[in-house]
């Protein structure tokens, strides 16, 4: 087993094995049934065979589809099962097979807690979980345990048997004998910020990599700001008036963020909807068998240059569809294979969402529903994609990208500082010429490369008026953040750097309850700012 590399998925293997079990049982000599049970446990009921992903289950669905024998559909119902699936799709998983066929089911740890299928007799682990954040994109050994329990899922309900295609040396010196506690491997942005505001110890010490991490997010999002005293320099941090605001809402600090100046910008509507579905599962269904087909209905309702949009788009198309009756939005979502149970979460996370900054008082008390505030200040600028873009670069900010065109080629490159990105394929930038040198992503995740996936054009107004810029008069630059570099007047950077001041001291005195009218002239000033220089690149 020493030559053998376990971290390579073998669907050759898999294959043989099925063969084995469900096609050849005579010639089974080594895979017996449970003690005290003599007959062959998989002679009837379904099979369940785990793997890392969507990926994963793409090739194996072909390969079984391919075979001679598994891609006869009289006799075998092969069934992808993934979070990113339909509902209508997940649930072929729970319907009893005709006479004569069986089910196999494709399946990722959706299967290992929350889905039970009934007749499961036998369960083919390959145990790798990937894990994503904003950086990485990893294959895991999940834990012994976590094993244990996904065996369980054989012979829940009648004798099964379970076959773990990995070897003993794996489990017992590779694999941990527990999950690792939630606080020590998630982001600690939301709980170090709650430790912050509340003064309250942590319950378990997380890796000190991992609160540096946190504070950084809080740190770029404006959360906190670090404190420098005594002789030897020792740093401490402090929660900011806008972090104050952010500690109210159980909402991840960037989102928190977005929502605040969605609600000052007057875009609130289309924000709600940008930070419900970057908090949702997507609307937007994977289809195992259809995948060209579902492209090109996907593609044909996208926003032509921002993902954040496209969620808007596409929400307000349900929206529109569901006036009309709920039969015709479950029509709109099946023809433009859409998940409904996405959009019904969705609508539900902007009545949170609403409900939560009117707490806090970033909505009029006298708007006390959202059908209220469709006609209030809140969305006075709802229809400027621009003012929109804003409200999300400040939540984001600074996830920025910049795009440079390769010498001598029509092809470009995408860099944050010095770090080479490349748009996923899922992205509705991906191999399109933009007008813009920038970009605004959600987060990035390395496979092969690094990828950005939810991304958007974003204009320089919205750069000088999130990052920390230096002027530099003689050659009328603009650095920002010590590697954006903006060819402008130094006129335009000092006026944009004493409105953010004006922005910070406005947000402080709302922490304070003191009404502000010059406030709400910065904040049309800003608009007005914003509007001027999307006009200009018209």
């Amino acid at each position: 087993m020493e030559i053998v590399d376990e971290e390579v998925i073998n669907y050759e293997l898999i294959e043989d094995l099925l063969t084995l079990l469900m096609l050849e049982p005579e010639n089974n000599t080594m895979i017996l049934a449970p003690d005290g049970n003599e007959d062959n446990p998989v002679d009837s009921g379904s099979v369940l065979v785990f793997l890392p992903g969507i990926g994963e289950i793409r090739v194996l669905n072909e390969i079984l589809k391919s075979n001679i024998h598994f891609g006869d559909e009289r006799r075998f119902d092969i069934i992808p099962m993934h979070s990113t699936l339909s509902p209508k799709d997940q649930k072929r998983a729970f319907v009893t097979p005709r006479p004569g066929c069986r089910k196999i089911v494709l399946a990722t740890n959706i299967c290992e807690t929350s889905v039970t299928i009934a007749d499961c007799v036998c369960e083919r682990q390959i145990v790798q979980n990937k894990r994503s954040s904003t950086s990485t994109l990893v294959k895991n050994w999940c834990s012994r345990a976590s094993a244990k329990q996904r065996a369980g899922r054989a012979g829940r309900v009648q004798p099964g048997i379970c076959c773990k295609l990995y070897s003993s040396r794996t489990a017992n010196t590779v694999m941990k004998k527990q999950s690792t506690p939630e606080l020590q491997r998630v982001p600690l942005e939301e709980g170090a910020q709650m430790i912050l505001h509340l003064y309250l110890p942590a319950p378990q010490p997380p890796s000190v990599e991992s609160v540096d991490n946190a504070l950084r997010v809080l740190e770029e999002v404006g959360a906190i700001a670090p404190i420098v005293s005594g002789s030897n320099k020792s740093k401490s941090e402090s929660i900011t008036p806008l972090g104050q605001h952010l500690a109210k809402l159980p909402v991840h600090v960037r989102l928190g963020k977005m929502l605040i100046f969605g609600s000052l910008f007057g875009v609130l509507d289309v924000v709600l909807t940008v930070a419900s579905s970057l908090s949702a599962k997507s609307p937007f269904a994977a289809n195992i068998d259809n995948s060209p087909q579902v492209k090109a209905a996907h593609k044909a309702i996208c926003h032509p240059t921002s993902d954040f949009l496209t969620s808007c788009k596409v929400w307000d198309a349900y929206m529109a569809a569901m006036d009309i009756s709920p039969s015709n939005a479950r029509k709109f979502c099946a023809k433009n294979f859409l998940n409904r149970t996405a959009f019904i979460e969705i609508g539900e996370m902007r009545k949170q969402f609403f409900q939560l900054l009117s707490s806090i008082g970033f909505i009029d008390r006298s708007i006390k529903t959202l059908d209220d505030m469709a006609s209030s200040s809140c969305n006075t600028n709802n229809l400027k994609e621009e003012i929109v873009n804003a409200a999300i670069c400040a939540g984001l900010y600074p996830n920025i990208a910049h795009i440079t065109k390769v010498p001598g080629d029509t092809s470009f490159a995408l860099y944050s500082k010095s770090e080479k990105l490349s748009f996923h394929k899922s992205s509705t930038n991906f191999n399109k010429s933009l007008s813009t040198e920038w970009i605004l992503f959600q987060e990035k995740f390395a496979t092969s490369k690094t990828f950005v996936s939810t991304t958007s054009v974003i204009q320089p107004f919205c750069l000088l008026l999130f990052g920390n810029s230096v002027v530099k008069h003689l050659e009328r630059k603009v650095v920002i953040d010590e590697w954006i570099e903006l060819d402008m007047a130094a006129q335009v950077a000092v006026m944009f750097r004493e409105l953010k001041y004006a922005l910070a001291k406005g947000i402080e005195n709302r922490m304070e309850s003191n009404a502000d009218a010059k406030f709400e002239v910065i904040i049309d000033g800003i608009c007005r700012l914003l509007t001027i220089e999307a006009n200009a690149k018209l």
